[in-house]
């Protein structure tokens, strides 16, 4: 019996917190997305509010004022969710590179000219950074080194340093390492964590 009166007793307190449950947000057509977050709560097929552009060319880039629409999250036909199309009436170029391999080195640098191209840029731009060159003109000479004068020839330099346009190798009389206390003095060279540390701060 008193389990009975139990069972009664849970049965009366589910339904009133059922009553006392708030309802969930209206969405009155019935796509998931509530009413003041729906851009249009009428229709199921659209929901989403979104910033596109002209894409005149049909490049996936667009240009131009920027205008609304309530979509199902996709620019609306001929217009592009990506701004800033370089070359509006040319699909096969939407976007600026200025990044030039001149000395074909594999090597690239910043020019100070650019060009609008799509994926696939002409000779000499490219698409990703490879280095830095530091001089675009010689094929032997791609990245910039911090270098010491090596004097007595044990492999140490001291200071100044140098920061030079190189290649692979280190010319003869240099050495990247650069703690030498007596650099007239072959046998005398240098702490060698102290140009451990020299190389990483470099």
């Amino acid at each position: 019996m008193r389990s009975a009166r139990w069972i009664l007793l849970g049965a009366a307190l589910a339904a009133a917190s059922c009553r006392d449950r708030a309802p969930g947000p209206p969405d009155a057509d019935g796509d998931g997305t509530s009413a003041g977050i729906d851009c249009d709560d009428a229709n199921p097929s659209v929901y989403r509010t979104v910033t596109a552009y002209v894409d005149a060319d049909g490049d996936g880039a667009g240009s131009g004022t920027a205008s609304t629409f309530c979509t199902d999250g996709a620019a609306p036909a001929g217009h592009a969710l990506q701004d800033g199309d370089c070359a509006p009436a040319d699909p096969a170029a939407w976007r600026w590179i200025d990044l030039v391999d001149r000395d074909g080195d594999g090597f690239t640098a910043v020019d100070s000219a650019r060009v609008c191209a799509g994926d696939v840029p002409p000779d000499p731009y490219r698409s990703v950074a490879q280095g830095n060159d530091c001089d675009d003109a010689d094929p032997a000479l791609f990245r910039w080194v911090v270098l010491y004068r090596d004097q007595d020839g044990d492999g140490v330099g001291a200071r100044p340093r140098s920061i030079t346009c190189l290649g692979a190798a280190i010319p003869t009389g240099w050495s990247r390492l650069g703690y030498d206390v007596d650099d007239l003095d072959p046998s005398v060279a240098s702490d060698p964590a102290a140009d451990d540390l020299a190389l990483l701060l470099d």
